[in-house]
């Protein structure tokens, strides 16, 4: 006699089963599909309940071969969550059958009590809730990640090309562009540049009228020597030459760029953002493949949904005219090992106006604060984090449309196997700059960098892969 539609096995009848509990065989197989039905006695429709629960271990088990955060890190690529929604929902139906399928065998031959009852409610609640949690998360980052790598958020307006033409003026040879196809992490050196975009609060979307890049970091790795170079340009560059032609011809501070050719003000032939990618590429001296910005919103978002980062400051930092953005002045951090959250890492990313603090120490500190974010990402127990990660920061992060998302596993791999004598941190100011005439400058304090210094540490850090390789270096371009 058969008693259920997925009783296969039927060379045990319910009479069989008599003595056995309901209430175990559902508990049994909630911890392990099939193991309900086996202790039944029911042992083929064990073995069928159990296998897909095998091959989908096995599978995970591969996924993670390269380490709990490279597997992390693949939900990222929206197509590889959506296959694993769908495997969540589908695993916990399978669960849910495998639960019920034994409690309801058993009762047949042993009515089950109230209580019994009671611990199948809990048990399908438990596999429902929790499923259906984790699906929700997966869904949730998968709309972000939708956001950061197809461009529907509120960057599109600084890689669109305004209207524009260049100014004339003396030619040094256009830089490789940065839209050029990429170099495979495999093959060759990869660079990305990484900006931290402020804005005033009464900015517009569209006009970005007040948009400035408090940080300029490019980050290169080169499989060949497993390394690391980080360069930062400090937002007070200005007096520079452009990689179109001609020098600036309002000498504006580079973190200001973008905004300047938003407004009309300085003509270029690219877009506010992709005008800057291009100076950068031109002036640092190495081929960019990548960019990625973030607003200062999302940074905190992002150290506050990873529990804070770890650093060691170097000096104390007090500043009373510091500004938090919300009404409130003045922070102070000591000296020595400090954990921050969101607000605090900004802080020590940002600020440089405190006794003894310049922009270059600035920018030294925010190539410290990545160091420690993949740091803290690398700890086995920040990886469940990653889902809410992405879904807290994904409208605050735009990247360049030719960076997939299914690359950013690999190059996570690649980055969290680099030893840590292997990174190499520049900043280019003083030795590589010079003071900026406050007449060239609008009348503020600014610095110009002296090109045949810059060129000869760019060789030096990317020797061949250096843009300057092998070229005639200009003359110092710095008024």
């Amino acid at each position: 006699m058969c008693y259920s539609p997925l009783a296969l096995d039927t060379t045990t009848t319910p009479a069989n089963i008599g003595g056995r509990s309901p209430a175990v065989a559902a508990l049994l197989s909630f911890f392990w599909p099939g193991l309900g039905q086996l202790y039944a006695g029911r042992r083929r429709l064990a073995v069928i309940f159990a296998i897909p629960v095998l091959v989908l271990l096995a599978v995970v088990l591969y996924q993670l071969r390269q380490g709990g955060l490279v597997f992390a890190t693949r939900f990222i690529d929206p197509t590889y969550a959506l296959a694993a929604l769908v495997v969540v929902i589908a695993f916990g139906a399978w669960r849910l059958v495998s639960v019920i399928e034994p409690f309801v065998a058993a009762e047949r031959a042993r009515p089950a009590r109230t209580p019994q009852r009671l611990v199948l409610l809990a048990l399908a609640a438990v596999i429902i809730l929790s499923h259906g949690y984790v699906g929700y998360l997966l869904a949730d980052s998968y709309n972000a990640e939708n956001q950061i790598f197809s461009g529907s958020n509120d960057f599109a307006d600084l890689t669109t090309p305004p209207p524009t033409t260049p100014s004339p003026g003396d030619t040094m040879g256009p830089a490789p562009s940065p839209t050029a196809s990429p170099t495979a992490a495999s093959d060759g050196r990869v660079t990305m540049l990484f900006t931290g975009m402020d804005s005033d609060s009464t900015a517009t979307t569209s006009g970005r009228s007040d948009t400035h890049y408090d940080s300029i970091m490019v980050v290169s790795f080169d499989p060949q020597t497993n390394s690391i170079a980080m360069v930062s340009i400090p937002r007070e560059v200005a007096g520079f030459r452009m990689y179109y032609g001609g020098r600036d011809p309002l000498g504006i501070e580079i973190t200001y760029m973008p905004k300047y050719i938003s407004k009309g003000t300085l003509k270029s032939p690219d877009s506010p953002y992709i005008t800057l990618v291009n100076e950068v590429q031109y002036l640092v001296g190495v081929h960019i493949d990548y960019w990625a910005i973030m607003n200062l919103g999302g940074f905190v978002k992002m150290v506050d949904a990873l529990g804070g980062i770890d650093v060691n400051n170097p000096s104390v930092i007090d500043d009373k005219l510091y500004d938090w953005l919300n009404g409130q002045y003045g922070v102070y951090i000591p000296a020595g090992e400090q954990h921050l959250n969101g607000a605090y890492a900004l802080a020590y990313a940002r600020d440089r106006k405190c006794a003894g603090c310049n922009d270059y120490k600035r920018a030294a500190r925010q190539q410290q604060v990545m160091r420690a974010l993949l740091d803290k990402m690398s700890q086995p127990g920040e990886v469940l984090q990653l889902p809410t990660l992405i879904s807290e920061v994904g409208s605050s992060v735009q990247v360049s449309p030719n960076f997939k998302a299914d690359m950013v596993a690999n190059y996570v791999d690649e980055a969290i196997n680099v030893p840590s004598g292997n990174f190499s941190n520049v900043v280019l100011g003083p030795p590589y700059t010079t003071s900026v005439p406050s007449s060239l400058s609008g009348g503020s304090d600014s610095i110009c960098l002296n090109i045949p210094k810059t060129a000869a540490e760019s060789i030096k850090l990317f020797g061949q892969d250096s843009l300057y390789y092998g070229k005639t270096i200009p003359s110092d371009n710095c008024p």
